[in-house]
């Protein structure tokens, strides 16, 4: 009995280290054939995937090309221990040529074409800011294809809008950019393309890259036109108006940037100063058009050139340079024109531009003439002195025209007289009115007013036309008047 139960437990002792080993033994070749399994498949394209139970495998996903699945395949049918083998892959389809496209516009960037990976897809949308799902995925993209249409679309940002399109191993960029800049900016993008690859660009730019500028030229015969580069925005009706021209030509080009309001202050300075000119150019370059501006005039016959020349550049500022000459080769006597600052019709008399006066000369017409003018017109002088002021150039030539028409046609006579305010002694302001009343004088008959026909005198502050008490009453004071006698 006790050799019959010995007997028993041995046999149950050597089954169950059989079914021991056994068990140990299939999970040690499961392990082996999925270690070996996976090896197979680590280097795929797209992460095809395996699965093993027992010593089966299974193997799913997308196999890059017919040749990376055979290779997959081959290598499992080595594998250590397998015993059943299934092939779930699918071989992606293959696209020739493999072409890419990105197109760039107001609205942003959209893709199109093919994209070789998951990853590339992925690296495409970072460097969009977008989803690029609309790629499609296909194999047969060359070597450093991701690298390539990354670039490639880095390159496409820099510019304002443009398209890109990668064909096997062609790139072809095109667009608009900005400035000379971002086209550098583009290329420098696609300089480190991998060999074999081969560039297209084709560009058009906005703005010409270089600094804003603008040339200036006014005639008092034929208008003003304008050339160069102005700030954006900046257009040849705004110049006009600010110059208190009616029009400016020209064609000057226009940047992308910059802003016109410095120019057109400087532009409405100059402005006041046009009606003593003939001709005047004005040149100006850089960021800031209004901060240093280049003169050049020729003044009407008869300006003050010194005093001109420093009352303009006062007027400008410390950063403009002024040049002012005597303007020469006049027409011939008798010349008619249109004053373009003015808007006055001018007749050269003397070789002074005198303003057109149609009218019937008499006593009470020359007198009402004479008020009208001097109220819309003041004849001013340096503070303290009997030299008349920069701008005095054109009343004058108004009082000529008008004295001529009376003495001449009229057959009258004028007395100029010279008044001050009451301010300071009454001996210096009687001489100093004379000395005003006679520069007037001097310069009527130096434009051809007969010296019989006009005298001058001074009333210094004997004849005040309103109370002394006040600024506007003094200025009201200080005056020139026309006193006509047959």
């Amino acid at each position: 009995m006790r050799k019959a139960l010995g007997v028993l437990v041995l046999v149950l002792g050597v089954a169950a280290l059989g079914w021991y080993g056994a068990k140990h033994n299939a999970k040690r070749i499961e392990h082996t054939v999925t270690d070996g399994a996976s090896g197979a498949v680590a280097g795929s394209v797209h992460g095809v995937k395996t699965s093993v139970s027992g010593r089966d495998i299974e193997v799913s996903g997308v196999a890059d090309s017919a040749g990376e699945r055979d290779d997959i395949l081959g290598i499992l049918d080595t594998v250590m221990g397998r015993r059943v083998m299934r092939d779930r892959m699918t071989v992606l389809a293959s696209a020739s040529p493999y072409v890419f496209s990105a197109t760039k516009s107001a609205k942003g960037t959209s893709v199109s074409g093919n994209v070789p990976t998951e990853e590339a897809r992925q690296g495409i949308a970072v460097v969009l800011n977008r989803d690029a799902s609309a790629l499609k995925l296909a194999s047969g993209a060359p070597d450093g294809w991701t690298i390539v249409a990354q670039d490639g679309l880095s390159a496409l940002s820099k510019l304002e809008e443009g398209r890109l399109t990668l064909s096997g191993k062609t790139v072809t960029l095109s667009g608009v950019a900005k400035t000379p800049s971002e086209v550098e900016a583009a290329l420098a993008q696609l300089k480190d393309v991998p060999e074999g690859y081969t560039v297209d660009t084709s560009f058009e730019t906005l703005d010409d890259g270089k600094p804003l500028r603008l040339h200036l030229s006014y005639s008092a015969s034929d208008g003003a036109s304008a050339g160069g580069k102005l700030p954006k925005g900046l257009t040849l009706d705004q110049i006009a108006a600010a110059l208190g021209l009616k029009s400016v030509a020209g064609d000057p080009a226009e940047a992308n940037s910059g802003e016109p309001g410095s120019i057109l202050a400087s532009l409405k300075k100059l402005a006041l100063w046009l009606p003593e000119f003939e001709t005047l150019t004005v040149e100006t370059e850089g960021e800031d058009l209004g901060a240093n501006l280049k003169v050049d005039g020729h003044a009407s016959p008869g300006a003050d050139l010194e005093l001109l020349k420093e009352r303009l550049s006062e007027t400008l500022g410390g950063g403009a340079s002024v040049t002012v000459e005597q303007a020469g080769d006049l027409p011939p006597e008798g010349t008619r024109r249109v004053n373009a600052a003015t808007g006055e019709s001018e007749v050269l008399t003397a070789g002074y531009w005198l303003p057109h006066m149609d009218f019937t000369a008499g006593y009470d017409a020359c007198r009402e003439k004479a008020n009208a003018l001097l109220e819309e017109r003041d004849v001013n002088f340096v503070t303290g002195s009997a030299r008349l002021s920069a701008q005095s150039l054109r009343v004058i030539n108004a009082i000529t025209a008008l004295v001529m028409k009376c003495v001449q046609s009229g057959g009258l006579h004028v007395d100029v007289g010279g008044h001050t305010d009451s301010q300071g002694d009454s001996a210096f302001n009687k001489e100093l009115s004379q000395k005003r009343a006679d520069a007037v004088v001097k310069a009527l008959r130096e434009r051809g007013i007969p010296e019989a026909a006009i005298t001058a005198t001074g009333y210094g502050d004997t004849q005040p036309v309103a109370g002394n008490d006040t600024e506007e009453g003094r200025a009201a004071n200080r005056r020139v008047t026309l006193a006509f006698t047959q």
